[in-house]
Order: structure tokens, then sequence, then C-alpha cells
């Protein structure tokens, strides 16, 4: 049986290169991505010949593993399915890329079913295109941007997260967003605790952030990490969608002043939802990670 540990800080310098081998851009390759969300996926690890294994652990009634890392994957997998049947539960792998996929295929031809997880794919852009939103493409961002400008003069201002003076507000910030969306409410708490954990372990994490605020009240953030040297990876964004312009300028504001010298932004997944995919879209991303699940077909 394979022996699951939780994930700690102290994990990250073990854990980061291990999760860069594959050289997929994608927030489960993130330890902080995997770190801020532990109370909702409750993510375990363990080593084991040379792989390195990640399972989530919140839910009684269904295993899911993350795709091996390293080592022999045929090995890797029938050790997942003794696992699993040890525990007299189903599982799933999930978290498979596009690569993955075929890496499974060839290694265990036959014995998956692979489901393709669209809500969970993560659109990568290039940097360049981000910062300096040329071309006719971004005609539309960029007028954003200029009514903004335009709206609100000196009277707004953008400066690097400060964990401990901006922690009240921006968690004042996360509440009044939250209270108005729709949706499910349990997941805005897992998001809001993801929040606190970033800013609480932000210095060890790597984490880098951007506030705006508007006649000195805060009205978007971001929170993000390097993936690797090549890839940023922006782990929350949140503004006010009554101010026209927001979300383009805080967008905006961070790639300029924190990703020069990156090639790749991960903005993440839709999770499936309709507004938020078009918005995703409209930046016109270079390439999306795919996502899919493999369920064993006995």
């Amino acid at each position: 049986m394979l022996s699951f540990s939780a994930i700690t800080l102290e994990d990250r310098e073990t854990l980061e290169p291990l999760m860069q081998q594959d050289g997929v851009i994608a927030s489960i390759r993130t330890f902080a991505s995997l770190f801020i969300w532990g109370e909702h996926y409750q993510t375990c690890f363990c080593m084991e010949n040379g792989t390195l294994f990640f399972k989530d652990c919140n839910s009684l009634n269904r295993l899911t593993y993350h795709m091996p890392l390293g080592g022999d994957l045929e090995a890797a997998l029938s050790l997942i399915e003794q696992d699993a049947a040890m525990q007299g539960l189903p599982y799933e792998i999930t978290w498979v890329t596009e690569e993955g996929r075929a890496t499974m295929e060839q290694a265990a031809p036959g014995r998956f079913r692979f489901e393709e997880l669209r809500a969970d794919f993560e659109y990568i852009y290039n940097a360049e295109d981000m910062i300096g939103l040329r071309g006719k493409k971004y005609h539309g961002k960029r007028n954003f941007i200029n009514r903004f400008l335009m709206a609100y003069g000196g009277r707004w201002e953008y400066t690097p997260v400060d964990p401990v003076a901006d922690y009240d507000a921006i968690l004042a910030f996360v509440c009044k967003w939250c209270e108005e969306q729709e949706g499910d409410t349990e997941d805005y708490r897992y998001e809001y605790s993801a929040i606190v954990r970033a800013l609480k372990h932000y210095e060890a994490l790597g984490i880098r952030g951007g506030v705006l605020r508007l006649d000195d009240k805060l009205i978007a953030f971001t929170l993000a990490v390097p993936q690797n040297d090549t890839a940023m990876d922006i782990l929350i964004e949140k503004a006010e969608y009554d101010i026209d312009g927001a979300y383009p300028m805080i967008n905006q504001q961070f790639a300029t002043l924190e990703c020069r010298g990156f090639r790749y932004i991960n903005r993440e997944e839709d999770m499936g939802i309709e507004g938020l995919r078009q918005a995703k879209m409209s930046y016109h991303p270079a390439f999306l990670t795919a996502k899919y699940r493999a369920v064993p077909l006995s």
C-alpha cells in the first residue's frame, strides 16, 4: 500500500523540481497552488521507486490520484491499482494532460477510459501579448484601459502586495466579492481559505501580487507565483465588476511589472463558466493545457 503524507511547506524544496520534470505548464505543477488549495483537495504525496504520487483525499467514496511523475509508468499505474484495491474503493487518475494521456495509453493499452475535462483546461498566454496588448486583436482591451485612465486620471494606484499591510483589505474585498456572486458558496469558502494561506505564507511560497486602488479603496488584486523560469501562474485574480476596466487594468499592470522575463502566463481554468471562458478566450491564449480523467475499465 502506498504511504501518503500531507503536503507541508517544508516539502517545497523536494517536490518542486520533481513536479517540473515533464515540462507541462499547469497549476498542478505549481507547489504553491497545491499548498494553498490544501483545505479543499487535501492533496497528499508519496515517493515510491523513483515515482512521485499525489492523491486528493477530499472524497470518501472514490480515490482520486494524479498522473504519476517519473520512474516506470506501467509499474506506477499497477501500484495505484493495488493501493485502491487494498482500500476497497473505486479510483480514477485525474489531472492527466494530453501528453500524459498518450504515455498512459502506451504504458497500459486498453486499461483506461479517458474523459475530457474541458472546464479544467488551463489558458496559457504569451507574456509579451499580455504586457503590450499590441495589434488589432487587443484593440478592445486597450479601449477598456484607456477609458479607465480617462475616467479616473490620477485617482488610481497600483502597488505590489504587502501580505501584512494589505491582509485585512484583501480579505474584506474577497468577502464582499463573494457576497455578490451566485453559485456554490462552498467553493467560495475554499477559495477564501486558499487566499488566506497564500497571504500567510507569501514569502515562503515565493508568491508575487499586485493591488489596484481607486481613491485609496482596493478594487482589484492578483496573487501569482512563478511555476519555473518560463511561466508565471496566476493563482487568484479578482476585481470590481462595477468599475469598467478594473479587470483589464489589474491584468495588464501585473503582467507589465511582474511578468517581464517570463515567456508564458498561465491564467488557469474557466471552471465551465461561459462568461469566464469568453473572457479568457478574448485574450487569445497561445495554447490550452488540456486535462483528462482516466477511469479504469475493469
